[in-house]
């Protein structure tokens, strides 16, 4: 989209085209009038602990949960019982909010782009697979849903339009045997350059991957580098 017209090679633009941008990620931001307080802590204070400074892991407690709702995704439907992935970033940052107030931030599993059940235009439907959510933490952690002071959504449509990932897709795209290592972005193009000259990849779309901060950016500039070395 950013180069002109018959630039890149043929071959090179159906290899891109083809990449799986399919998505099933949901971020939550909530504000809460009151820390979670955990069955399994059997702690009941207001103040942090060592429980909220984490990355505390929900509804997924075994290999056939986290199964059934990635199976509820594919067959196009936000999973009944979400993979919730929660942290309490107020907790250690005391600016990011009022006294006494917090933020979480849910990390959620598995919502298809296009919903077969719905729409993710449909505020009803949204709201309703956001208490779904909630619910679930109150499972845990009795009271949470109560303690929900307001939230935004992003949704795969949400991340596409808002910050511009194709597909929602957090790692700019999928990440399977298919797409990694000498397949990443694209058979022959895993150094970074592009067909391009000058135009190089330092995304998560590059080999490593995503879940490896930074590492992209790091491997092209050392491309970039070594091209100007030699050009020079």
């Amino acid at each position: 989209e950013f180069v002109p017209p018959n630039v890149l090679p043929d071959d090179f633009l159906g290899a891109v085209k083809n990449i799986d941008y399919t998505s099933a990620t949901t971020k939550i931001n909530l504000a809460v009038d009151k820390l979670p307080q955990f069955n399994c802590c059997k702690i009941n204070s207001p103040d942090a602990g060592p429980q909220h400074t984490g990355t505390i892991h929900i509804g997924s407690e075994s290999m056939e949960e986290i199964d059934s709702a990635w199976r509820d995704s594919v067959n196009g439907i936000p999973s009944r019982r979400p993979v919730i992935e929660m942290t309490i970033p107020s907790v250690l940052d005391k600016t990011i909010s009022p006294p006494g107030k917090h933020v979480v931030n849910l990390f959620i599993q598995y919502t298809p782009y296009k919903p077969s059940d719905g729409s993710w235009v449909d505020p009803e439907y949204r709201e309703s697979f956001a208490r779904r959510c909630f619910n679930l933490i109150d499972e845990y952690a009795p009271g949470f849903s109560s303690s929900v002071i307001g939230y935004d959504m992003l949704t795969p449509p949400d991340l596409e339009r808002i910050i511009g990932l194709t597909g929602g897709h957090i790692l700019h795209g999928s990440m399977g045997l298919d797409s990694l290592f000498l397949m990443r972005p694209v058979k022959g193009w895993s150094n970074y350059r592009t067909p391009l000259q000058g135009l190089y990849l330092c995304g998560s779309g590059a080999h490593p991957g995503g879940g490896v901060m930074g590492a992209p950016g790091r491997n092209a500039a050392h491309a970039v580098i070594q091209d100007i070395k030699e050009q020079s």
